[in-house]
């Protein structure tokens, strides 16, 4: 069911940076089959949550009246909410050890949140789920990883609240409360809480972790943390972000989250020595050949598969990730769980590659992780389980869709990077496997080609990005190995650059109109502190193709037009450390200018 234009959808959506994208969650254990009713909850669904019908995927229906403490699911405020039954939520639980100091957090942790939000206990619990209710209102699709019913379904009821990761929830508050708090949102005082909450959330992480209650919900606020820290905030420091970046990628390979399908048929797996690549009966463009279950033109099928269409409720809970893949209403709790954290796998990996990207051009320093090796994962694509089982789905599609396809550009630009900075790699080696990565990228680059969906509208075509990014970097140092540029610097694609900065030029146009279409320039980045690092990364690799070869002067340009959202951005969320990363790249910019006998930009002007 269309609700809205592909144009207009594309201009809500914005903008996905380096830093946002799409991804999961985990397995919860979900506790009993007995229901708690909280009156002052369920009111606040009732008001908040529009009406929908369905099993699962962003469906919500209202809930009925709120009944005794002993109620069955069947007799509960959620009645025809998609509750799973109870052998099924228990099938895929994490062991959670009983000591006393964990059944005591998990007894307490909510009349702690409740008694911190301050005032009556009934307004405490509305203003949190105000505020989570705003986070996925608001965000973009970094947080698309969190089945939003099943994750409501659980938090409403206090029996199976208690089973919920409190640094979970405290992780989503931060970040909500992060987002409201710009200038001329809650200002300094809203921004200092948020940092607060930030805090408080990673002591119930390592109060867990000392506990033994570990559970793949502590990946998902390990993820969130990320996020945080990748925003403009008062206390931002690159060694912060690090860090939380360090501790999920650590988090994630010891949950063993990466062997997740591991022994699954059918899931795709790459060799530590070789680039990851697709080849062999899935390698041919999806054109041609006929696309399964749900295609309306030929090509592809994803838009059958995207959230907006599988969930039409959505576009009102969560209207920033309609592009996102949807949730299958046949799959039970366990698999909609793994499908979770197979997303979450998959979003890290996109937040991995914008904090590459970022300290490539920016830090001019790398990253070592264990998520950015190629070898390491046993997980399905995200979204390629709505195909169909691996034994029955049509694996061209699966293995194609838009979002496989992007997971393996960010899949090819870590593994590149990584082999970039690995002294132990022979020259020779790397250069062979420079090529491979090349080879690979034509082979997306022509798949992406032949989709017929305007999913890649929604992302302002970020893969593409990354695609370019990584041919620059393997062609940068091993160019005898690659097709030979034609000018300029003997390492530097000038044909290719200038296509893609002319692409970008449209691309930056179209980002800005969106901005200004949907709510005004202003009120929009209101809530996007964390693209105050993407704007960035942009420049610095404008800056660095117009270094590479200065008769590109569409790159100063690019970097012009960016300069009056990037200054608004850091006026709405003052931070000294971002402040000064800024004006570093803008002097680079005025000296290039002076190079290139053109006027420069003036001077930063930091006014709302």
């Amino acid at each position: 069911m269309q609700v809205a234009t592909e144009t207009d959808e594309v201009k809500r959506q914005v903008v996905h940076g380096p830093y946002i994208f799409a991804p999961s969650s985990f397995p919860l254990s979900m506790g009993t089959n007995t229901v708690h009713s909280d009156p002052s909850v369920g009111t606040y669904l009732y008001d908040s949550l529009p009406e929908a019908t369905g099993r699962m995927g962003l469906v919500y229906n209202r809930p009925q009246d709120v009944g005794n403490d002993h109620q069955s699911h069947e007799e509960s405020e959620f009645e025809g909410f998609w509750t799973p039954a109870p052998d099924t939520m228990a099938a895929h639980s994490y062991e959670m050890l009983n000591q006393p100091s964990v059944e005591f957090t998990r007894q307490i942790w909510w009349e702690t949140l409740t008694r911190y939000y301050g005032g009556p206990r009934a307004l405490a619990t509305r203003r949190i789920m105000e505020d989570l209710s705003h986070l996925f209102r608001i965000s973009n699709s970094f947080i698309a990883c969190i089945n939003v019913p099943l994750f409501f379904s659980t938090f409403h009821h206090p029996s199976q609240r208690e089973h919920v990761q409190p640094s979970l929830v405290l992780a989503m508050l931060a970040l909500s409360t992060l987002l409201q708090s710009s200038e001329i949102g809650f200002g300094q005082e809203g921004r200092l809480k948020a940092l607060e909450l930030r805090d408080l959330a990673q002591s119930h992480f390592d109060m867990s972790l000392n506990c033994g209650w570990v559970s793949p919900d502590l990946a998902q606020a390990a993820l969130l943390l990320v996020v945080f820290e990748a925003s403009c905030h008062p206390a931002h420091l690159e060694t912060r972000a690090r860090s939380a970046l360090f501790l999920l990628d650590s988090f994630i390979l010891g949950l063993g989250l990466l062997d997740l399908d591991k022994g699954e048929y059918n899931v795709t797996t790459f060799s530590p020595n070789s680039m990851p690549s697709l080849v062999g009966p899935f390698s041919n463009p999806i054109g041609q050949a006929a696309i399964g279950q749900g295609a309306t033109k030929r090509g592809c099928s994803c838009s059958h598969f995207q959230l907006s269409n599988t969930s039409p409720s959505s576009r009102k809970i969560t209207p920033l990730w309609f592009a996102s893949p949807g949730w299958s209403e046949e799959w039970a709790v366990v698999e909609t769980r793994r499908e979770e954290q197979r997303r979450l796998i998959w979003n890290t990996l996109t937040v991995t590659s914008g904090h590459l990207s970022y300290y490539d051009y920016v830090e001019r320093t790398s990253l070592k992780l264990s998520i950015a090796r190629p070898w390491n994962f046993k997980v399905f694509f995200p979204g390629e389980r709505l195909f169909g089982t691996p034994q029955m789905q049509d694996d061209l599609a699966a293995k194609h869709s838009i979002w496989a396809l992007y997971s393996r550009c960010y899949m090819l630009y870590t593994s590149c990077f990584s082999v970039h900075h690995d002294e132990s790699i022979s020259e020779y080696d790397k250069g062979q496997l420079a090529m491979q990565a090349w080879l690979e990228c034509e082979r997306i680059e022509n798949m992406l080609d032949a989709h017929t969906c305007d999913i890649e509208k929604a992302t302002l075509y970020f893969g593409r990005q990354v695609l370019f990014d990584t041919k620059n970097l393997v062609s940068s140092q091993y160019s005898r190995y690659v097709p030979h540029p034609n000018i300029g610097d003997p390492h530097f694609h000038r044909d290719r650059a200038m296509s893609w900065l002319r692409h970008q030029k449209n691309v930056t146009q179209q980002f800005l109109g969106a901005l200004s279409h949907v709510t005004g320039l202003k009120n929009t980045l209101a809530t996007r502190p964390y693209l105050t690092f993407w704007f960035h990364d942009q420049l610095a690799r404008y800056l660095d193709i117009w270094r590479r070869d200065p008769t590109l002067r569409i790159a100063l340009d690019l970097c012009v037009q960016l300069l009056p959202p990037a200054e608004y951005l850091i006026a709405l969320f003052p931070s000294n450390h971002p402040r000064q990363k800024y004006e570093a790249l803008h002097q680079r910019l005025v000296d290039a200018c002076i190079l290139s006998g053109i006027p420069p930009p003036s001077p930063p002007s930091y006014t709302l």
